[in-house]
């Protein structure tokens, strides 16, 4: 199974969605789920136009770094284990 070099979920306590963030290298994939769907209500995968793979998984942490101070200050919860 693969595993995701970093991974982060929150759930928004206003209306119970779900947004989960996984690092894979240098690809970001994300979902943002409805509080009873299996299926994600939107999927993005991004990938970055560097030239090595050390500035694409810099570019990729960062990103993961800015979406989960972004969903903090955006009053979503952290989930933890």
């Amino acid at each position: 199974m693969i595993k995701p070099d970093d991974e982060i979920a929150f759930r928004d306590p206003e209306c119970g969605a779900h947004s989960l963030v996984l690092r894979f290298g240098d690809v970001l994939v994300t979902g943002l789920f409805t509080p009873f769907g299996l299926d994600p209500l939107a999927e993005l995968t991004v990938t970055y136009d560097l030239p090595t793979y050390e500035k694409r998984e810099a570019q990729a942490k960062a990103h993961i770094d800015a979406l989960a101070i972004a969903h903090i200050l955006s009053g979503w919860d952290l989930i933890t284990d």
